[in-house]
């Protein structure tokens, strides 16, 4: 029974000797460090994104003629997801019927 207790010192031991890079081990690739959440590129990332979330959201309401169930499942997102992405962009059918509006005019160069 007492040779099941290991002491503290071997239970420290033993973690060490795995955290210790092994020489067959393969390097460990690291993603390079993102840019601050505030900058230009990220702050215009997700303004596109926003957007686009908005349009195509819109679009799917006013295909199913404003079924959330269906327009959650053209979408392929959860029937709350699509509730949840309604609240947090406001979208109603008259901000939703401009915006498709908008983009459908809008010409491509």
């Amino acid at each position: 029974m007492d040779q099941l207790k290991a002491s503290p010192t071997k239970n420290a031991e033993v973690l060490a000797a795995k955290n210790e890079p092994q020489a067959n081990a393969e390097p460990v690739l690291r993603a390079p460090a993102l840019p601050s959440t505030n900058s230009p590129l990220q702050v215009g990332l997700r303004r596109l994104r926003a957007e686009a979330e908005i349009h195509a959201i819109g679009r799917a309401l006013e295909q199913t003629g404003w079924n959330r169930r269906r327009a959650a499942q053209l979408l392929s997102i959860s029937y709350r997801g699509l509730l949840y992405k309604i609240r947090q962009y406001e979208i109603t059918s008259t901000t939703a019927s401009k915006l498709t509006g908008l983009v459908e005019s809008a010409e491509i160069e």
